[in-house]
Formats: C-alpha cells, sequence, structure tokens
C-alpha cells in the first residue's frame, strides 16, 4: 500500500487503485520521452560495448604488434580498415582497444573521485566543528591549484601508468565534488527527520547511510556522469604531453601526439583518435545534461 494511491471516479464513485511511479521510473520515463537522451545514451553504450568486447574485435597482442613493412598505410587498406600508424601497427585496433583505456580512466576515477567526495561531505555535515574545518581547509588548499596543474604534478610524481593516472584524476577533481555535495549534505543534515533521528541517538554512520546518502544519490549520479567526460579528455591530455600510460598501451591522446609529426601527409593519424575523442565527450556530456534536467525535481510531472 505504499506506493499506491487511492483515486475516486467522478461518474461511480467507485473508489481504484492506482500504483504510483518510484523516483527511478519517474526519472527513466522523462529520459525515453527525450530523443536526445535516447541518441546519447545509444552513443555511450556503443562505446561501454566496444571497450568491454575489445578482445572479441581484435587481440591485445595485435593492437601492439608492429609490421615494419606495412608502415602508414592509408585508411581501407586490405588487412588495415583505418590503415597503420609510424611503426606498422594497426589503427583500428588501437582505437577499439583504447576505448577500454579510456573507459577504464574515465569510469574509474569519477567512480573513486565522487564516492570519496560524498564521504567527505557527509563527514562534514555530520560532525561539523573541527572536523568540517580540516577537510575543507585541505580542500581549499587543492582547490586553488588548477586541477590540470594538480594532475601534471601527481602524475610527474607517480610515473607513467594507468593506476598513476586515475589517482591524478581522482585528486583532481575532489575539490569541485565537495564543495557541491557538502551544501546539499548540510541542507539535509538540518531536516526535521535528520535531527529527530540525532536526537533519538541514532548512530553517525547509520545516519549518513540512511538519510544522507540517498538524498545525495541523484547529484551523485549527475556529476559522476558528467566527470567522466572530464577524466577522459583530461586523461587524454595527459598522453599527448607524455604524462599518460606507458608505451605502447592503446590510448587516443598517445595516439594524437605520435600523429601530430605526420599530420601534413597522413592526416588520418589525427583525425580518427581526435573524433573518436569528440564523440565520446559529446556524447556523454549530452546525456550527463539529460540525466540532469530529468533529476531535476521541477520538471516532474513533464513525461
Amino acid at each position: 500500500m505504499a506506493n499506491t494511491t487511492i483515486a475516486k471516479t467522478p461518474q461511480s464513485g467507485v473508489k481504484l487503485k492506482t500504483k504510483r511511479r518510484s523516483p527511478g521510473r519517474e526519472v527513466w520515463e522523462r529520459l525515453k520521452s527525450s530523443p536526445l537522451a535516447m541518441a546519447s545514451l545509444a552513443g555511450v553504450l556503443l562505446f561501454v560495448f566496444i571497450g568491454v568486447f575489445a578482445d572479441v574485435f581484435y587481440s591485445y597482442d595485435y593492437a601492439i604488434k608492429q609490421f615494419p613493412l606495412e608502415k602508414l598505410l592509408p585508411p581501407g587498406t586490405p588487412g588495415h580498415l583505418l590503415g597503420t600508424d609510424n611503426f606498422g601497427r594497426d589503427l583500428l585496433a588501437r582505437m577499439i582497444h583504447g576505448t577500454r583505456t579510456a573507459l577504464v580512466i574515465g569510469i574509474v576515477s569519477s567512480f573513486a573521485s565522487v564516492v570519496i567526495s560524498a564521504i567527505l561531505a557527509c563527514l562534514c555535515a555530520m560532525f561539523g566543528g573541527i572536523v568540517d574545518n580540516i577537510i575543507m581547509r585541505i580542500i581549499d588548499v587543492i582547490s586553488c591549484i588548477p586541477s590540470l596543474v594538480v594532475a601534471l604534478a601527481i602524475c610527474a610524481a607517480l610515473g607513467n601508468g594507468i593506476p598513476q593516472l586515475i589517482v591524478a584524476l581522482l585528486f583532481s577533481s575532489l575539490p569541485m565534488h565537495v564543495k557541491m555535495f557538502r551544501s546539499v549534505a548540510l541542507t539535509v543534515s538540518k531536516m526535521e527527520y535528520v535531527e529527530s533521528a540525532v536526537a533519538l541517538g541514532g548512530k553517525p554512520w547509520y545516519i549518513m547511510v540512511r538519510h544522507l546518502w540517498p538524498n545525495l544519490a541523484s547529484i551523485i549520479i549527475v556529476n559522476g556522469t558528467a566527470q567522466i567526460s572530464m577524466s577522459i579528455m583530461m586523461g587524454a591530455t595527459l598522453g599527448f604531453i607524455g604524462l599518460g600510460v606507458k608505451a605502447p598501451t592503446p590510448e587516443w591522446g598517445t595516439m594524437l601526439s605520435e600523429g601530430l609529426k605526420y599530420m601534413m601527409r597522413n592526416q588520418y593519424m589525427v583525425l580518427i583518435p581526435g573524433i573518436a575523442l569528440a564523440l565520446a565527450a559529446l556524447f556523454v556530456n549530452t546525456f550527463g545534461d539529460c540525466l540532469r534536467d530529468a533529476f531535476d525535481p521541477q520538471l516532474k510531472g513533464k513525461a
């Protein structure tokens, strides 16, 4: 009965039970009503499909294998649909495995960043005082430095590699999320039902999990989706300047950097990873915007 409402028909006076839609169902219905949201979701799922099943299309060994006699072959060459690079490596295989690299970097770093940020924000809201001051002063210090510079410093200190890149992107995005989540958590912590739970002796961790996290869920999802696009772009930027993943791991930013030397004669070496990077950012950003609109309480009932 908790998810049902009673409606009375004016003609017969008969009471009918109508099932209430859950918040998640309402969000999905609003997304389905938007062609732009569905198109961007299809694009995101396509990239995810390619990344997950990369080994089905080409083995990783083939993506890094060099063919010295087949260097700089143009797209459309038999056996090399997108051509080869300056080492004779198949570009299509490297693009497919580069998709997996970009998704791992973007999704893992974004997920870790929003989860840690939400925990820190809840700690600030629940304990306040010295805990809030310590956390926010550290965040203020980090936020004084541009996020790209923070990522550069961490990568320079830790070295090249996917784990190092994930750590760098995680820390560089913490300040933005912590400040945003903290403002919402502070508002929720002042609600009457939260104050009642505290008065009744509820443990801080129970209140955080039971009351604060559910109220932060929508903003975590929206911010996490937007952060994926930012992490993919920043990861490619670091790869472009040589602080990304280790060679010969396929990665779009590194492929752009390698193709830059041959751009005048072999434009495809820059265009192919550049277009993939632009499309990935476009699809994820567009879906993130549509997701934010779907979670907007002011749009309820317009699905």
